[in-house]
């Protein structure tokens, strides 16, 4: 997922507050002075402002007036001042003008508003106002989504050198929004937002070499972005880490990232944590805390966590009520997977001649079943052939005990053979009996083998005399 990079600065030093052309560097020695509390310097500051038809003084006091430097916060006066320098055509104080009315700072919200101080201050040749602008067309805010028009303000922006411009003109590269697919022209622009402190630059351009198998530079781009604090980078930087063909492997440290991302709430992260653990094939093997990123997952909501928790405490098999793997299958049964149904039935099964977990399996078994599961279908024809948590119905035994066989299953093709033979529920037919047997007999089914047998008359097979072969004379 590629990230949008939104960019105000207008918490910015006063020596570098963005003039017109042509303007005094005066107002901003002023206005770096009144902002550290030099009341003279302030003084002139205002006096220009009530004298003057530039705009710099009234924007620099805004500014002041916002962060609270030199002034008090006071948004409202903030409004005015950056709303007067705006008139007076500054092309930045316009881009705060925009944000403004964007974000109901001494004014109330109003998009239409905030879109038109945009145009005005893109139009004046405010880079971040192009920025501003091109994330309005991106998005659709007070106007209709137009990707053609927001890549024009993103490379506008960016050929003046704004690093969070071409951080976004690179995402629109990347994907093909508004401009044909770059994958090249995005690394590169990527690269320069890089250098020019864009953090979130770093993931993007990571995912990129990664794509083109370039792992080790891939890793050490994620490994930026994470120490930047960028979001989903310490996941990046850890799963990376952590794989066996990438040349920068550091499974130290990759655990490190990816314990960061489980912190944050990353399923992901922690099922492959589990992983690791669990298999020990990268790190020394500890089910214990294998189960405990299993069960932080799974306590996260998410099913499939939740089935491999349950899973995994099966394989232990250990005993006791805490390290029952069923009341985890069932929270991920419960959330409709189709595995998860058919393990809880069938663990429920096992269980004993309970009538209540009869009943409960036979449910489980039928919801599995009808998402395909075909071990379900031969359990469920099983039940309801004999009776476990319903009275016996081997007619509706039929069609499931069918589904398994489509799959070759050995036992639904004998179970399919003993209906058949015994005319339970249906017809008895003794050519298709013949037929079902011989199949599971064929796949390895030894009752279906030893009925076989019998039907044809041929002896059992130990019966038959070992005698070497004569050949051909």
């Amino acid at each position: 997922m590629t990230r949008i990079v939104r960019f105000l600065c207008i918490a910015i030093a006063f020596a570098t507050v963005p003039r017109m052309a042509g303007s005094s560097p005066e107002i901003d020695r002023l206005a770096d002075l009144a902002a550290k509390g030099d009341a003279s310097a302030l003084s002139s500051l205002m006096d220009i402002a009530r004298r003057s038809k530039e705009p710099d003084a009234d924007y620099a006091l805004g500014v002041m007036a916002y962060e609270g430097r030199g002034l008090g916060k006071n948004p409202g006066q903030a409004f005015r001042l950056i709303s007067r320098a705006a008139a007076k055509g500054h092309a930045d104080a316009n881009n705060v003008l925009g944000y403004f009315h964007e974000h109901g700072i001494g004014t109330p919200v109003d998009l239409k508003q905030a879109l038109a101080a945009y145009q005005r201050g893109a139009e004046a040749g405010s880079a971040r106002a192009r920025t501003n602008l091109g994330w309005f067309y991106e998005n659709g805010a007070g106007i209709e989504k137009d990707a053609a028009a927001a890549a024009k303000w993103y490379r506008e922006a960016a050929e003046q050198g704004l690093p969070e411009a071409q951080a976004n003109l690179a995402n629109r590269y990347e994907a093909g929004l508004g401009v044909s697919r770059n994958p090249l022209a995005a690394g590169e622009l990527y690269e320069l937002a890089l250098a020019g402190g864009v953090a979130s630059a770093a993931l993007n351009l990571g995912r990129l070499q990664e794509a083109r198998g370039n792992l080790s530079e891939a890793t050490l781009n994620y490994v930026k972005a994470a120490n930047a604090k960028v979001p989903e980078a310490d996941f990046a930087a850890g799963r990376l880490l952590v794989a066996v063909v990438n040349p920068q492997r550091n499974v130290e440290q990759g655990i490190a990232w990816l314990d960061a991302a489980a912190a944050r709430g990353r399923v992901d992260a922690l099922l492959l944590l589990a992983g690791l653990f669990a298999k020990g094939d990268q790190v020394p093997r500890d089910a214990e805390r294998a189960a405990d990123y299993f069960r932080r997952a799974a306590l996260l909501g998410d099913a499939a966590a939740a089935y491999r928790y349950a899973q995994h405490l099966a394989a232990l098999g250990k005993p006791g009520p805490e390290s029952d793997p069923l009341p985890w299958f069932r929270r991920a049964a419960e959330k409709g997977l189709a595995g998860a149904q058919y393990e809880a039935a069938r663990l429920l099964d096992a269980r004993g001649n309970d009538e209540a977990n009869q009943k409960e399996a036979l449910a489980w078994y039928r919801k599995s079943a009808a998402q395909g599961n075909l071990p379900a279908s031969l359990r469920l024809g099983m039940a309801l052939e004999t009776g476990r948590g319903t009275a016996p119905a081997p007619a509706e035994a039929l069609p499931w005990y069918l589904k398994a066989a489509e799959a070759n299953d050995p036992e639904a093709l004998y179970r399919l053979g003993n209906l058949y033979d015994r005319g339970l529920g249906i017809d008895a037919d003794f050519g298709r009996a013949r037929d079902y047997y011989s199949r599971a007999a064929a796949l390895g089914h030894p009752e279906a083998a030893r009925i076989v047998q019998k039907m044809i008359g041929m002896p059992a097979l130990n019966a038959i005399p070992n005698d070497p072969f004569k050949g051909m004379r």
